[in-house]
């Protein structure tokens, strides 16, 4: 099997671990209230998800940058930043809704789906539950989702240059296909969901429960983690 120096994780709340630990519902209750970031409630389930477990397998250590309703722009962004940190390093990519996107927003104030760099998530995730936002809000969502929001399959862009980044810092880069997309037949490295081609439809086929939030209960995060291990003795 490859030996790696440790595991790089980006993506959305999938991988991130979202709602998988009995502590999360508090935090983001605290968060919907202003006084926690939207990190520090994701760094309550990250040691759950199944980054972490295939990392404690491997006996590396795991980087978790995933963030809830997170795009794969802002995963592309961190992972130029953290790869020239982290050379010869095993990377989970998961590729979240295409039709998602960030903008810098440093205004001050407290806003929903903005991370520590204030970059802004944007997308049709946060409209699903904005009746629960209390103190804070997304200033530009709606106005996003409903006139500028357009979904473009740009899967195989974004996987090309994901291994271009990884391969010249001596990594390796497994892509986890988070929702249905079509995807390439030239890219390599692409994780096999027993003939499923993403995270979703196979825990649907598995049968694994479903939370409040459209995530999966650590199970499933269980059986992700064995199929990656599996795919590691098999990298090419």
């Amino acid at each position: 099997m490859h030996r790696f120096n440790q595991l790089l994780a980006f993506g959305d709340s999938i991988v991130a671990g979202c709602e998988i630990n009995l502590d999360w519902g508090q935090h983001f209750s605290l968060y919907l209230k202003g006084k926690v970031t939207l990190e520090e409630v994701d760094n309550q389930s990250k040691p759950f998800a199944f980054p972490a477990l295939v990392a404690d397998k491997l006996d590396i250590p795991c980087y978790n940058f995933a963030l809830s309703g997170g795009s794969n722009d802002r995963s592309i962004r961190l992972l130029i930043r953290e790869i020239t940190k982290h050379p010869s390093s095993l990377v989970l990519f998961g590729y979240t809704c295409t039709d998602r996107k960030e903008f810098y927003y440093p205004d001050k104030g407290k806003f929903i789906g903005r991370d520590s760099d204030n970059f802004i998530q944007t997308g049709i995730q946060w409209e699903r539950h904005k009746h629960e936002f209390g103190k804070i809000h997304h200033p530009i969502n709606k106005v996003f989702v409903e006139e500028f929001s357009r979904p473009y399959n740009n899967i195989r862009d974004m996987m090309f240059c994901v291994d271009s980044i990884c391969k010249s810092h001596s990594a390796t880069a497994i892509h986890v296909p988070i929702f249905k997309e079509e995807l390439p037949k030239d890219i390599k490295n692409i994780l096999n969901f027993d003939n499923k081609t993403n995270f979703y439809e196979y825990c649907l086929d598995k049968g694994y429960q479903y939370t409040e939030r459209w995530h999966f209960e650590q199970l499933a995060h269980e059986d992700v983690g064995q199929l990656i291990l599996n795919h590691i003795k098999h990298l090419q």
